[in-house]
Formats: C-alpha cells, structure tokens, sequence
C-alpha cells in the first residue's frame, strides 16, 4: 500500500503515465547497454522502497560518487553521502529519459521525484564496471509538479548509432569555454542557447524541454559564475560537476555533454543545487 501511494505520488508530478521504456527489443551494443541501465534506475528506485534510501544508495554508488542536494550542495564520496542519507525517507521517481555512450560505458538517467507529495527532479550519471551500472552522480531537487506535456519529439532513445569525430576539446574545456562565454556576454541566455543541443532538457523551476525553450527561459536570468570541479567522458558521452555563484548565493551543478559530429560538445542536461 506504501508503494502504491507513493508511486502515484510520483505520477501526479509529472505528465508521464509511466516511464517511457524501450522494451525489450536491444539488436546491439548502444540499445543493449541503454536497455540495461535503465533496468538498472528501476532497480535502484525498488531497493530504495524495500531496503530505505541509505542502504540501496550504498550499494549503488562509486566510492567516488558525487551527489548534489538543495540546501546541501555537494557532498563527495560514498560514506559521507551514506552520512547524508540516514534520515532520508524512501522516495519514489518516474523516468523521463535515459541513454549511454555510444561504448555502452557511461551512461545517464533523469526524471520526477516525489516524496511525501512533494515534487522534485533527479538526474543521474551512471559508470559501467564489470557488467553493473553503478552511481557515479546523483542530482535531488525540489520542484513544481509539471503542469504541460513533453513535447511530441520528447521520448526514449532507441536504436544504435556511430561513434562521430574525435572532441575537439574536454568536456571541462567546453564546461569553461561556456562559463567564460556568459561573462563575456553578460548574458545566460545567449550563453545557455550557443551550448544547449536541440533536445537539451533543464531541470529548472519545471523540466525545460529543447534549445528554443531554455532561450525563453533565460531571457531575464541573471548572471552566474561557474567553473567545473570534476569531469569524465566516454566517447560521445561526457559530464562534469561544478560550482556556482551569483552575488552572495552559490551552490554545484551538473551538465551531461554529448559529442556533436563536428567534434565539438553540447549540453543534453543541465540543473543545479543550492547550498
């Protein structure tokens, strides 16, 4: 009955009648790999309700792992997030999208959370070891139940795809390109809009869906600074983590990248914490 009630929790936050999965139909490496990692967010979502938010967490995460908290900021490393956790009661998510390196190696999950009828985002980055996809960031935030749909173009990733030109630079060299491209312009908006994909989604007040909707969204925003702390890649897929700050508030983010075919990165996820 617990799960029931939270698991509905979960759907009034979001428009989603369910995760958009896609099925168990993989035919190669991508699609297998992505099929898997999103199995792998519902079993962490599973042990949370059966085992409680500290112990399924300490058995998903990196010794490494990172995770963003409003109120929190960062906190660094699998015991001092086990600490964090303790008195963190169960919550439930529905998947909004999730994909992989064209490698099958890294990967990254997002979507609705709900606890105790309060909404929230949540996103995720995933390192592949051994055949186990295990925590390497987790992003928890508050936010609005979300009022509109996704937009048509919005669903599940699917299929196989090649891997295109080799990066033109890091994922952190594009994280700080970026940053020094806000400053330079005094602008969020153009500075959001050269570096978001066309399907980039922004956990904002609401999930942001696409390029054309975050440039709305950042029309009056006003003017953080930012530098990234940490960053992996895997071939088309990348991430980093980093701070923020705007006058006297300041918090961590975190921007999943992917490789375009002309070699150069772009954000396909981005959100922050405060704290």
């Amino acid at each position: 009955m617990i799960r029931l009630a939270t698991a509905l929790f979960a759907a009034a936050c979001s428009t989603a009648a369910k995760p958009p999965l896609a099925g168990l139909s993989c035919r190669g490496p991508v699609s297998c790999a992505r099929e898997q990692l999103l199995e792998a967010d519902l079993a962490l979502q599973h042990a949370v309700q059966a085992r409680g938010t500290a112990q399924a967490f300490a058995d998903a995460l990196l010794p490494d792992a990172r995770y963003l908290s409003e109120g929190q900021g960062m906190i660094a490393g699998r015991r001092e997030i086990g600490r964090l956790l303790r008195s963190d009661a169960p919550f439930a998510w529905t998947l909004a999208r999730g994909d992989v390196s064209v490698a099958g190696t890294l990967g990254y999950t997002f979507g609705w959370v709900s606890s105790s009828g309060v909404c929230g985002h949540y996103a995720a980055v995933w390192k592949r070891q051994g055949g186990d996809w295990k925590l390497a960031v987790f992003l928890r935030k508050p936010a609005r139940a979300q009022g509109a749909a996704p937009p048509a173009w919005f669903g599940p990733f699917r299929g196989e795809r090649e891997a295109p030109l080799a990066a033109a630079q890091t994922a952190s060299g594009a994280d700080l390109t970026f940053a020094a491209l806000a400053q330079a312009t005094g602008s969020m908006q153009q500075a959001f809009t050269a570096y978001a994909a066309q399907d980039a989604v922004q956990l904002a007040g609401t999930m942001v869906f696409g390029r054309d909707a975050i440039h709305d969204l950042l029309e009056r925003a006003p003017l953080l600074r930012w530098r990234p702390l940490a960053e992996e890649a895997a071939g088309d897929l990348g991430y980093t983590v980093g701070a923020w700050e705007t006058g006297s508030r300041r918090g961590n983010y975190l921007t999943v990248w992917r490789l375009q075919s002309d070699g150069s990165w772009r954000f396909v996820l981005d959100g922050g914490v405060s704290g």
